[in-house]
């Protein structure tokens, strides 16, 4: 089986899982779903190595959204 394939079988079921996951425990800020996925591509990424034609760019946009809601959130515990 082509390592593309599972790389987005794999990513697809991560995050078919991690809706009703956060959706069951009342999660409701955006930054915390954008972060969990953020994460789970990134380490699909990391450790099933999937071929790319192109740049990453989806990599490097859900990096930066991952920076700015971390570090919002980061922003909010210290200042309140």
């Amino acid at each position: 089986m082509e390592r593309s394939f599972v790389a987005n079988t794999v990513l697809a079921l991560l995050v078919a899982l991690t809706v009703p996951s956060l959706w069951a425990l009342g999660e409701v800020r955006f930054g915390v779903y954008v972060s969990l996925y953020t994460l789970e591509y990134l380490v699909v990424k990391a450790v099933l190595r999937p071929k790319r034609v192109c740049r990453d760019y989806l990599a490097v946009a859900l990096l930066a959204a991952f920076i700015y809601f971390t570090a919002r959130r980061i922003l909010e515990v210290l200042v309140a």
